[in-house]
């Protein structure tokens, strides 16, 4: 959700890298090039054996698509900033000492600066502060619907075009935002900018990662998201500076549009793209283009032909076919639910930031490098540890900080919801891998979009989370705690999947989370695997 749909991408790419997705097939991707044939060389082939593996030519092209994320995460998280609760000053004879601000009438308390944000501007306080959140959820709404149809349109019409197509739909809402009158239309533009925003992570992290050789794809994959975090960072330091709303909602639209007509010249289509839609020779231009870029030597007569692709032998199945089984039902059930808790407290956490006690700038600043912190911890502690406790243990941390800040003020406060914020931020980057390992090929990509799916209704409730500090400052905090709490209890539902041989059938994953314990199920007999085979050649 949000920034977050990039790592359902990136985790297909190294479990499934033979389908996109959304019903464009793509060919092998297998770690390890096969021999050249008659017929012609697949895209991975020639990229092993005359692109070159990672050169300057695909790092300059990995920079300069995945820096989208930039521009992204400033109009996904500006309203940090726009929405930001504004500095009053009491203007009453007798003083404001000890009495309620919604209490007050308009001749006893005026803003130090109305166009500081849309909370000033407009007034949106006490009566009408629930306009504010409505706006916010109206975005992660527009959100849910861009990334499932600029999703498609990134597998039918090109990775290239589907990225500025969404920046630029993005870049269009933010305008209509900062040239309205009034709240009502701007509460509807936030649905634009999220339409854009949600369709900029798929087409951006595909783009960015396709020309690269297998192992460096998946590397620098999960490097993509520390794009995220950065630009969190710098639009923290662009608000120091322009601390009015309109103004810093332009700078948004300036910075999307400026790096729009810089790249664009730049960035070429997808090789592999190319070579699906029927366009061999262009997808071979890049190829070559990126040759030469990295110094390769080309042939006299050119590069060698591409092979056609062919559809993947293995077909998708619906996710209702998961029901009929009790275990991957139970899956199923579970991890959609710890998705929703993930985006739910994630950007809970990430809105309500300027409630937290300090500077605002400071605090998502500080926001920010937790992330990146968060990030490392969880790729190693995966590795290390496992997926299931692993997930587990960083639910719990992001409950305790969510507590603990929800009673906590000052610097104490702040402190402690950076903890949260460190165990929700690695949460969210690890349950992509974990969802593709818990089910079987032929609905891991199904169950990870219903999962996602699922996630993005959790970003259109947080606002909504938010607003229940009206009632209590402390309330919101308590939710978001026992949110993480449910979803980890919901994790012991869940096996562990480290080291896991996974199955390509439901039968066969059915079979593997029956016989054996979760620590080790993976220890599962030659015969069950080649009857799992069987069954999948029955069901073809």
């Amino acid at each position: 959700v949000g920034g977050r749909n990039r790592a359902e991408v990136t985790v297909l790419e190294m479990m499934t890298p033979s389908s996109s997705g959304t019903g464009v097939h793509h060919f092998d991707d297998a770690d390890s090039p096969q021999p050249s044939r008659d017929d012609g060389l697949t895209v991975e082939e020639m990229i092993s054996l005359h692109v070159g593996e990672i050169g300057k030519a695909q790092v300059r092209h990995f920079v300069l698509s995945s820096v989208a994320w930039v521009p992204a995460v400033f109009m996904t998280l500006m309203s940090v900033f726009t929405e930001r609760d504004a500095a009053w000053r009491c203007i009453a004879p007798d003083g404001c000492e000890d009495r309620d601000f919604c209490s007050l009438n308009d001749k006893e308390w005026e803003w130090v600066s109305k166009s500081a944000s849309i909370r000033s501007e407009w007034n949106l306080v006490c009566g009408d502060a629930w306009k504010v959140s409505s706006a916010d959820s109206m975005f992660f709404a527009g959100f849910f619907f861009g990334a499932g149809l600029i999703g498609q349109l990134a597998d039918v019409r090109g990775r290239k075009p589907a990225m500025y197509l969404s920046l630029v739909i993005g870049g269009f809402g933010s305008a209509i935002s900062a040239a309205v009158s009034s709240f009502w239309p701007y509460f509807w533009s936030k649905s634009i900018i999220g339409f854009g925003c949600g369709g900029v992570g798929v087409a951006s992290f595909v783009l960015s990662t396709e020309p690269l050789g297998a192992k460096w794809r998946s590397r620098l994959g999960i490097a993509t998201q520390y794009w995220w975090a950065s630009g969190i960072v710098l639009m923290s330091c662009v608000a120091m500076g322009i601390t009015e709303w309109r103004a810093y909602t332009i700078f948004v639209v300036v910075s999307t549009a400026l790096y729009c007509v810089v790249s664009a010249p730049l960035l070429k289509e997808s090789p592999k793209w190319l070579l699906i839609a029927g366009k061999p020779e262009k997808a071979l231009e890049v190829l070559t283009a990126l040759a030469e870029g990295n110094g390769q030597g080309i042939p006299p007569r050119g590069l060698p032909r591409l092979k056609r692709p062919t559809t993947s032998s293995a077909s998708s199945t619906s996710i209702a076919a998961v029901l009929p089984y009790p275990a991957l039902r139970i899956r199923l059930f579970a991890m959609a639910f710890v998705f929703f808790v993930n985006s739910a407290v994630y950007y809970g956490l990430s809105l309500n930031v300027g409630s937290l006690g300090g500077s605002i700038y400071l605090n998502n600043i500080l926001s920010a490098l937790v992330e990146m912190v968060s990030y490392a911890f969880a790729q190693v502690s995966v590795e290390k540890v496992g997926r299931k406790h692993t997930l587990m243990f960083l639910l719990t941390v992001a409950g305790f900080g969510c507590l603990v800040s929800g009673f906590s003020t000052g610097g104490a406060q702040t402190a402690v919801a950076l903890v949260g914020r460190f165990g929700i931020a690695a949460s969210f980057n690890m349950i992509f891998l974990y969802t593709t390992e818990l089910f079987p090929t032929v609905v891991r990509s199904a169950a990870l979009g219903t999962c996602s799916l699922v996630a993005r209704l959790g970003g259109i409730i947080a606002p909504q989370i938010i607003l229940l500090q009206t009632v209590s400052p402390s309330l919101p905090f308590i939710v978001f705690a026992g949110a993480s709490a449910a979803a980890c209890f919901a994790t012991t539902f869940l096996a562990e999947t480290k080291g896991v041989i996974m199955q390509d059938t439901l039968e066969g994953a059915a079979r593997q989370a029956q016989a054996t314990s979760s620590s080790n199920f993976y220890q599962l007999s030659a015969e069950d695997f080649e009857e799992d085979e069987e069954t999948l050649t029955n069901r073809d």
